[in-house]
């Protein structure tokens, strides 16, 4: 992201800016960018941000919000589109009549499709412990990082995570069969708006 500001006396303020596509840097357009606000009303403080305004990219990426001086506390701007990530940036306002430009990048989706399945069953003491790492944050079906655990011998079960498109995710899993222990770990790459098929037999 960059961000410059300017401050001269005027009616109105301006944010502007162009997004891109984080693994290309081709500009994305009609991406939605809302502006949401805190401010101080009546001498009462709400902390919760409100939606403001909002506009679209054009066919170049850029984007423009024109809006009369108004004394903000906090300001954000999320960025939205099918097929890519939400991507939000908050900040302090300069002044009253402070003008922003302010440039981000926006990643495409992407899917893991896991299955696991226990191809070598010994009996119910069977367990596997298995994660993603590097992974987006917000995905609870990818267990946030943290190891997941099955148990037992008849686990064949599938599951599908959003991550980020053109970064590597890193899968780590331990299986453990009578007792005797086994670690895999391997490195996938995520094609922006592509799923991966991944197969965890043990």
């Amino acid at each position: 992201m960059t961000f410059s500001t300017s401050c001269k006396k005027k009616e109105l303020n301006t944010i502007s800016g162009t997004l891109y596509d984080m693994a290309t840097g081709e500009p994305v357009a009609d991406a939605k960018v809302e502006l949401d606000i805190t401010e101080i009303v009546s001498g009462n403080f709400n902390s919760s941000f409100t939606p403001f305004m909002e506009t679209y990219t054009d066919s170049e990426g850029n984007y423009l919000i024109e809006f009369e001086s108004r004394n903000f506390v906090k300001m954000r701007l999320t960025y939205s589109k099918d097929e890519y990530h939400t991507v939000s940036t908050t900040f302090d306002p300069e002044g009253v009549d402070s003008d922003y430009e302010i440039d981000e990048t926006i990643p495409m989706e992407s899917y893991i499709l896991v299955r696991v399945f226990n191809n070598t069953p010994t009996d119910s003491d069977d367990v596997l412990k298995f994660r993603l790492q590097n992974i987006n944050d917000e995905c609870d079906v990818c267990f946030s990082g943290a190891f997941q655990y099955f148990n037992g011998a008849d686990i064949d079960t599938t599951f599908l995570c959003k991550v980020v498109g053109g970064e590597s995710i890193t899968v780590n899993y331990i299986s453990i069969h009578n007792d005797v222990s086994n670690i895999v770990e391997s490195q996938l790459y995520c094609t922006p708006g592509d799923t991966v098929n991944y197969n965890c037999y043990y």
